[in-house]
C-alpha cells in the first residue's frame, strides 16, 4: 500500500513530519503497527522513498474500489480428463 496514504503526509514531507505522522498513525490504529513501520522505513530510506514516490504517484485504490466488479460465486468446471500420452508408444509393445 502507499506509505504516503498510510501516514497521511505529502510527498515532500521531511524526517520530522514522517516521525510525527508515525506517532499519529499508531494512535489512530487505522493500519496495523507492521504496516506503519514498513511505511516509516520506506520513507526514511532515500532510495526506497524515491521508488515509492515513483510507484505510488497516483493512488488508484480508491478508483479500483469504486469500479470493482461484484463478487460472484464460482463453480467448479467439469472438463474432460487427460490421459497419459507416451511419446514412444505403450510399454507392452516390444
Amino acid at each position: 500500500m502507499n506509505p504516503y496514504t498510510i501516514l497521511k503526509i505529502k510527498h515532500d514531507a521531511g524526517k520530522a513530519e514522517i516521525l510525527q505522522a508515525v506517532a499519529r498513525a499508531l494512535r489512530e490504529r487505522k493500519f496495523s503497527a507492521k504496516e506503519i513501520a514498513i511505511a516509516q522505513k520506506e520513507l526514511l530510506n532515500p532510495v526506497s522513498r524515491a521508488m515509492c514516490h515513483f510507484l505510488n504517484h497516483l493512488d488508484l485504490k480508491t478508483y479500483y474500489d469504486q469500479f470493482k466488479p461484484e463478487q460472484t460465486p464460482t463453480r467448479k468446471r467439469k472438463g474432460p480428463t487427460l490421459k497419459y500420452l507416451s511419446l514412444f508408444g505403450d510399454d507392452d509393445e516390444e
